[in-house]
């Protein structure tokens, strides 16, 4: 089978496609065994639109992939889409999940593995909202700002009562300049505002957390933040424990207690002398997808729409727990966890939500209202 594969590049996390792709290769053994061959296209930073249609056209009509796997967001794919449609073939999308579609409607080839990061920021704003929080101010970069992920934090808490008193966007270099003086002058300034809902990717995050931890008024802050947050390398530097508390939800986590997720970060550190992350994870799971595919013995391989049919009916079991394809969306739901660090804690403290199906069901529900727009290179690509 003629696998194709777009991949971007990025400055933030150099180390995404590597591992990315190390997780695919050994969750497939050994993909040039004759089952698989694997054709790759670089696509930058995956935000040159005529870039991607043409690298796009090239794996499928020049290079004969049946099957294609493309690590880019929803901007990009507006662009492939009329070019996959026409293909028939089984595309799989890979992201993050910051961005979400103005229509939920599934196309009936194409397929969604993420993180689900707009989902779980969602759940956030929620649980703010009902944790008494009712006033809040707004924290983030401007990169991250280009991204639905933070709309559907703000959209979960003021559907839930909540009120944002102000926002706060950095656009600083994320260097020992990094500053965040604007949001503790308000935070000074108004005595009702003790919550806090955050989006930074991780490298800001940790940069985020040490200027708060300096704030003379921090043990009263409550913190509501975004997946990348609660990443290790966000976290780094809590040894002492931070002087507020801190809640969201993750996708996985490395100490995430399961026979599966053990083999996982094994397997990979044995085979790429590499500790697991989130991206090696992705692979991982695009790995268990094809292998899925590659032993529906009767569906020709490219064949999208009857192998997104089969793709239906399997359950794949994934480090973070079942991965199921839901009908609805064409998106793989997976298990979630709620994490909180209490104030002056020093480690993570998770659990399993046990009716995340449900609560995705009401979160894809939610009508996308006014104009949409933001970047449209993958998120954690720049």
């Amino acid at each position: 089978m003629k696998v194709g594969l777009l991949y971007p590049r990025s400055n933030a996390h150099p180390e995404l496609m590597t591992d990315f792709i190390n997780g695919l290769k050994v969750a497939l053994k050994d993909p040039l065994n004759g089952q698989i061959q694997l054709i790759t296209e670089s696509l930058g930073f995956g935000g040159n639109e005529k870039e991607v249609y043409d690298k796009t056209e090239k794996l499928l009509l020049v290079e004969g992939a049946e099957l294609l796997i493309a690590f880019v967001d929803l901007r990009m794919l507006e662009i492939m889409q009329p070019l996959l449609i026409q293909s028939g073939k089984l595309t799989i999308i890979v992201n993050s999940g910051a961005n979400y579609p103005v229509n939920w409607t599934p196309t009936p080839n194409i397929v969604h593995l993420t993180l689900q990061h707009a989902f779980m920021c969602w759940l956030t704003g929620i649980e703010a909202a009902t944790q008494d929080q009712k006033n809040s101010a707004v924290a983030t970069t401007f990169y991250d700002g280009g991204y639905l992920h933070m709309a559907a934090m703000v959209n979960g808490f003021e559907k839930a009562g909540g009120i944002i008193t102000y926002n706060y966007v950095n656009n600083n270099r994320y260097d020992a300049n990094f500053s965040i003086n604007p949001l503790t002058d308000y935070l000074m300034s108004d005595k009702n505002t003790d919550t806090l809902l955050c989006i930074f990717d991780s490298t800001p995050a940790s940069l985020f957390y040490s200027r708060l931890n300096e704030y003379s008024k921090n043990n009263n802050l409550h913190l509501f933040v975004s997946p990348m947050m609660l990443e290790q390398e966000a976290l780094k530097k809590m040894n002492d424990g931070f002087n507020f508390s801190i809640n969201g939800y993750i996708p996985w986590h490395t100490l995430l207690e399961s026979n599966t997720n053990n083999i996982f970060k094994e397997t990979i550190q044995e085979q790429t002398n590499k500790t697991a992350t989130v991206f090696s994870l992705l692979g991982w799971e695009t790995g268990l997808i094809l292998q899925e595919v590659l032993s529906m013995n009767n569906v020709p391989h490219n064949d999208g729409l009857l192998l997104v049919t089969q793709l239906l009916k399997c359950k794949i079991n994934s480090p973070r727990g079942n991965l199921k394809l839901d009908p609805k969306t064409n998106c793989f739901v997976a298990p979630i966890y709620k994490c909180s660090i209490p104030l002056g804690y020093t480690h993570l403290i998770m659990d399993r939500v046990v009716d995340y199906e449900n609560k995705w069901d009401n979160f894809v529900k939610i009508p996308t209202e006014g104009i949409v727009s933001g970047w449209t290179n993958t998120y954690l690509c720049y």
